[in-house]
């Protein structure tokens, strides 16, 4: 995610949201004419959300809430009473907004990811291969794409595509675990090949420790 929203372009419309939202935090008088044209709009009354930099998820949220309410901003900013004190403050321009509606709905699986283990109460390492391979397709190019969002497709992409691939082992364990959860056990999400060889793993695995389990049984037998 992180390095999806520092390509160049989304870098640049996210420094100007950051300095509006921080406007509007630290003026008292701003935030009073931001909530009365959100009333005059019809517009929730939400509070405009600042990221952090060790929540990526923040940065989605800014978002999303400057683009909810940027008919609110734009005529705020524009308010006589403010007009002297935004001279370094930049709006964001119509192609800025376009840019910035394309980036988050390429973050929303992300945002959805990011959401499901956040609030998940059970071990999640289930999760990882199915989600991965959901969010990898997510990021495919496609010919609609604008330049823009296939930047942002192929910084995630690629620096997703990677993990959890070493060593075999891991991949093995991982799929293993898959097949064990009820929501995933159809490993949907990988190749038939793959998908037989882990059946077939895991079958041998559990038929050896179950017959461990008759000798052992065998054996107390045998000492009684």
């Amino acid at each position: 995610s992180q390095k999806g929203i520092s390509v160049n372009r989304m870098d640049r419309v996210l420094g100007r949201i950051r300095k509006v939202v921080s406007y509007f935090h630290r003026s008292t008088t701003a935030a009073h004419v931001l909530k009365t044209r959100q009333e005059m709009l019809k517009l929730p009354t939400h509070k405009l959300i600042h990221d952090v930099p060790t929540r990526w998820n923040s940065t989605y949220d800014m978002l999303e809430r400057y683009l909810e309410q940027q008919a609110a901003i734009y005529s705020a900013l524009t308010d006589k009473t403010l007009k002297k004190n935004v001279k370094d403050i930049i709006n964001l321009s119509d192609d800025d907004v376009r840019v910035a509606e394309e980036v988050l709905q390429v973050l929303k699986p992300l945002k959805t990811v990011t959401s499901l283990l956040s609030t998940e109460t059970s071990p999640s390492v289930s999760m990882i291969l199915p989600l991965k391979t959901r969010i990898l397709q997510s990021m495919a190019p496609s010919v609609e794409d604008s330049t823009i969002t296939q930047d942002v497709k192929t910084a995630i992409r690629e620096d997703l595509k990677p993990r959890y691939t070493l060593p075999p082992t891991l991949q093995d364990y991982l799929h293993r675990s898959t097949a064990l959860d009820p929501r995933f056990k159809s490993l949907s999400h990988i190749d038939p090949d793959l998908r037989q060889r882990t059946y077939s793993d895991l079958t041998t695995e559990l038929v050896s420790s179950l017959a461990t389990e008759d000798c052992d049984e065998v054996k107390k037998k045998n000492i009684i």
